[in-house]
């Protein structure tokens, strides 16, 4: 232990920003926020020792502890309170987009399932009722399952 502790020790104030640096980096080809915590912990843990210097061996590692644990307690709840305030709730979400939307039927249904065209697209559907309307007929969607559309008579 004493030798990471003396390695750690010795570590400048740039070390941790390159740390936070690689962590970010990371960050980027992951599809996920896990780094960025140790990442925001890491550039704080380098302005401390910048403007604090090195009081006592191994308070780097604990500053960076404690700073990461606090990130990761902290940073989601931001994040999500960001994502949650949109004025655009149903954007990266087509199907929430296309319910309510009338469709007209290409492909006459059979035993409730079928083709229609909404837009310029063709979707599998299927009628919440059952029934099999002919193609030509007007359908409304109703709710989206995956990548078909639930859809009743219009």
């Amino acid at each position: 232990m004493e030798p990471f502790v003396t390695l750690i020790d010795s570590v400048p104030f740039w070390g941790w920003w390159v740390l936070a640096i690689a962590l970010v980096a990371f960050e980027v080809v992951l599809p996920t926020t896990h780094l960025l915590w140790p990442a925001i912990a890491a550039f704080v843990t380098g302005v401390l020792v910048l403007v604090l210097g090195d009081p006592f061996p191994a308070w780097q590692v604990a500053a960076f502890a404690v700073l990461t644990v606090v990130a990761a307690l902290i940073g989601p709840r931001y994040l999500q309170r960001t994502y949650e305030e949109t004025d655009h709730p149903e954007l990266n979400r087509r199907g929430a987009r296309v319910t309510g939307e009338i469709a007209t039927v290409v492909e006459a249904f059979a035993s409730g399932k079928g083709k229609v065209k909404l837009g310029d697209t063709q979707w599998l559907a299927t009628m919440k009722d059952g029934s099999n309307p002919q193609a030509g007929a007007q359908v409304k969607v109703v709710e989206v399952e995956g990548t078909k559309l639930v859809v009743a008579s219009a």
